[in-house]
């Protein structure tokens, strides 16, 4: 089930929590004595516009000035599965209607506030997918916890936000890593590891721009938030063709056109789902990589175009997809992810099913 798409500040530093007991354990009930407000109703849509709210008790006392008593208030949204502890801040990346409503002791404010965010087109045309890599291995003991959490990540604040592609690998190279993809004489999880400095594994790059080890779905969110907040997408990305048989015979057709105008150069991931416990600590692998474009890891000077704003650029590959040994090969398994580097980053990225299609996606 995907969470309401709204986000708080300070998401990394607060604990998820259920809304069915208040806070400590007291049975929440509907009160008189506590009201909540906003300095303000209206925000953009920016991640960053905040609109702070205030628990006043019945003599007019804010509650929330108080830090002892502002950890002991949970914040809800409306409709949600979730609270926040401790928090009295909102912003949000999307546009809509947002009514809230908070819990002191267990005891329910006695009124509502909605808060409307809006303009999100204004600061990205096209709605804004993070390639987030994993790099792990069917060896790894600790790689399910990363799993585990980009799947609740999957499913949660940035459900529409995030795309998760499976780097395997091995701190060595050859190995008998079953889902390893050879890249640059060795494979490419390793590869992406020592690229950017990482410890081992698992290990989390975000759009090829950094990377870390952290393996909870709250610092992935945080990673997440603030990657939109300070890199926001200047562009869309279309594909029109994502063919590919059980042979492993692919073309992939995608366009990219530029909200403000641009240098680009346009790349692809294939990915296969459904891949079996050959080794290892998990029941079936997903998302694992199985196929990439040369330039795959950074701009090409070759194969890069500069664009005005709206205009579009096509690209097209076709190319052999090498099955995994021991392994069958079935089109249906697989994703094809078509991103644009801009130079520093991965700028945007969309993806569909083998054998479908997935137009600009904007933001309404």
């Amino acid at each position: 089930m995907k969470f309401n798409r709204f986000l708080f500040a300070a998401l990394a530093m607060v604990a998820m929590v259920g809304c069915n007991n208040g806070d400590d354990g007291e049975e929440p009930v509907d009160g008189t004595g506590y009201t909540i407000t906003a300095d303000k109703l209206t925000i953009e849509s920016d991640g960053v516009d905040v609109v702070t709210f205030t628990i006043t008790d019945q003599n007019g006392n804010d509650i929330t000035a108080d830090k002892s008593k502002l950890d002991k208030v949970y914040l809800f949204e409306e409709g949600s599965n979730s609270s926040r502890k401790g928090v009295r801040t909102f912003s949000s990346f999307r546009d809509g209607e947002y009514t809230f409503y908070a819990k002191y002791k267990g005891v329910r404010t006695s009124n509502k506030v909605t808060v409307k965010s809006q303009n999100r087109k204004v600061y990205e045309k096209y709605l804004h997918k993070i390639c987030v890599i994993q790099c792990t291995g069917t060896w790894c003991g600790y790689c399910p916890e990363m799993t585990k959490a980009l799947g609740l990540v999957r499913n949660g604040v940035y459900a529409d936000n995030v795309i998760i592609l499976a780097a395997h690998g091995l701190p060595e190279f050859p190995t008998s890593e079953p889902y390893a993809l050879p890249w640059e004489d060795e494979d490419l999880g390793l590869w992406l590891v020592k690229k950017y400095n990482g410890s081992g594994y698992p290990y989390a790059v975000y759009d090829l721009a950094m990377g870390n080890g952290g393996r909870s779905d709250a610092f992935i969110n945080s990673r997440l938030e603030s990657m939109m907040t300070t890199d926001p997408a200047t562009c869309g990305i279309k594909i029109s063709k994502a063919q590919i048989d059980n042979e492993g015979n692919a073309k992939i057709e995608a366009s990219l056109t530029s909200q403000k105008g641009g240098t680009y150069d346009l790349a692809y991931a294939v990915l296969v789902d459904n891949q079996p416990k050959l080794t290892g600590n998990e029941e079936i692998y997903n998302d694992v990589i199985i196929a990439v474009s040369e330039n795959f890891a950074e701009m090409s000077d070759t194969t890069k175009f500069t664009l005005e704003a709206d205009q579009e650029c096509n690209a097209t590959w076709e190319f052999k997809i090498t099955p995994f040994k021991d392994v069958q090969f079935k089109a249906s398994d697989c994703k094809v992810v078509v991103f644009a580097h801009n130079g520093k980053m991965i700028d945007n990225a969309n993806i569909c099913a083998a054998n479908s299609s997935v137009d600009y996606l904007l933001n309404k």
